[in-house]
């Protein structure tokens, strides 16, 4: 309240953080987080941590290395932590008397103490600092490393991690799209991250992204039937993510919004974020008029809870889809809606089920009308996978002249692939009106 950071109006609470509106709080309670006491301010499901003895806010967009699980290994710089673990054993007397005042055993620090262990658990060093009343962040570039059994996850990591930036928002928008994080449940249901695309040019950009925000990430790669995969194992790339309000599991399943600090957040985070998304998931297609030019967008949501009434419509429908096999040896079939809603004798406009949209596709498309880019959202069709699942796909249209001059200024693509070919719309756009081409 002294710093204007938490501001009361009529009995409610706000907090206040450059680039953003004020998050109204709806909930304050405090926690525990080992020996240390939070004060918990939640703005419906985006929490702040506010860490009393460290007199530190901390807002969901960026994770310092005590808010990890306690049991995380952290490899610290140079002579660090020897000079950390002596400085206490002095001032308690012995390592025993060390251990007793930090609650705990002697032997869980005995490998420390005679330098055949070279990590230690975010648990034991929290309570080291607290004994030697130094404040945890002063430890936030003096991390060397994180590890997991024998792998170094990453190196030189960079606390605090911050995806309040054009990273952080071009992570986001690859991971709604390409992307995915998934939960890994032949390992503890540890929280992993994947990316997928036959565009070596996103592949560099996704890695680049990551290692700007977290440091150097162990990155795993695999080439399959010509699509470039990589899998990151450390669960704090995804775990970060998803305090930012990524999706967790399958997108059109779990039909999941654009995330909040993107939402939220600045211009900046928003053109970013939609620049990245643009270049996995749009097509363009180059009319040979300037006014038929367009850039599209799909995505898909899926039918979910379909009662025996819509079940029998889409038995129905099913015998007449198309059908297309895939090398994989998968089935697809699909119909268009407007063909859909003709055999089952529905008006185009009726409110039926068939009208699900996917909500990323549309919280999308609110971002793109606020900065001016008009944009017409549809259903294509409907659509059955291998699995027996039923999902809309639904299009994202962008196709006046002054939007697509609009998005190639304020948005662009990050494939140059995508980017000579809008550069070539907006050449045709200029003909047409008479202006000199870029």
């Amino acid at each position: 309240l002294k710093r204007n950071i938490l501001i009361k109006k009529k009995e409610i609470y706000f907090l206040k953080f450059k680039n953003f509106n004020q998050f109204k709080i709806t909930d304050i309670y405090f926690s525990k987080s080992d020996e240390n006491n939070l004060l918990i301010f939640k703005s419906k499901n985006i929490i702040f941590e506010y860490w009393i003895e460290q007199d530190l806010l901390i807002p969901p967009w960026k994770t310092y290395w005590f808010q990890l699980k306690d049991n995380f290994l952290l490899k610290l710089k140079h002579n660090i932590l020897n000079e950390l673990l002596n400085d206490s054993i002095k001032k308690a007397g012995n390592l025993h008397l060390l251990c007793k005042s930090l609650k705990l055993s002697t032997p869980s620090f005995y490998g420390l103490y005679k330098n055949k262990i070279k990590m230690i658990s975010v648990k034991k060093l929290k309570r080291l600092l607290d004994y030697s009343n130094i404040y945890y962040t002063k430890i936030n570039n003096k991390i060397e490393f994180t590890k997991k059994g024998s792998k170094i996850s990453i190196k030189n990591i960079k606390f605090p991690i911050c995806l309040d930036n054009e990273n952080g928002a071009s992570i986001l928008g690859a991971i709604v799209s390409d992307g995915c994080i998934y939960v890994d449940k032949k390992a503890r249901n540890v929280i992993r991250t994947k990316y997928s695309t036959s565009e070596e040019e996103s592949i560099s950009d996704f890695i680049n992204n990551i290692n700007e925000i977290y440091g150097d990430v162990r990155i795993q790669r695999e080439i399959v039937r010509n699509c470039h995969i990589i899998r990151i194992g450390s669960s704090i790339i995804g775990n970060t993510l998803l305090k930012a309000g990524a999706i967790l599991g399958h997108k059109a399943k779990n039909n999941g919004y654009v995330p909040w600090l993107v939402k939220l957040g600045s211009k900046n985070l928003k053109v970013n974020y939609l620049k990245s998304a643009f270049s996995d998931e749009a097509s363009i297609y180059i009319g040979k008029k300037s006014y038929s030019s367009y850039i599209i967008m799909s995505r898909y949501v899926h039918l979910k809870d379909i009662t025996k009434q819509q079940q029998s419509k889409l038995d129905k429908l099913e015998k007449h889809m198309l059908i297309r096999k895939f090398p994989t040896g998968h089935i697809n079939k699909s119909i268009s809606i407007k063909k859909a809603k003709s055999l089952l004798g529905l008006n185009l406009d009726s409110n039926e089920f068939l009208d699900l949209i996917t909500n990323l596709l549309l919280g999308e498309a609110e971002i793109l009308n606020e900065l001016g880019i008009e944009t017409r959202v549809w259903h294509r069709s409907l659509n059955k996978t291998s699995l027996g699942n039923y999902s809309i796909c639904c299009d994202l249209f962008i196709n006046k002249n002054e939007s697509l001059m609009r998005f190639y200024k304020e948005i662009g693509f990050d494939l140059s692939s995508k980017q000579e070919k809008l550069i070539k719309i907006i050449n045709n756009i200029n003909l047409g009106n008479g202006i000199k081409v870029l």
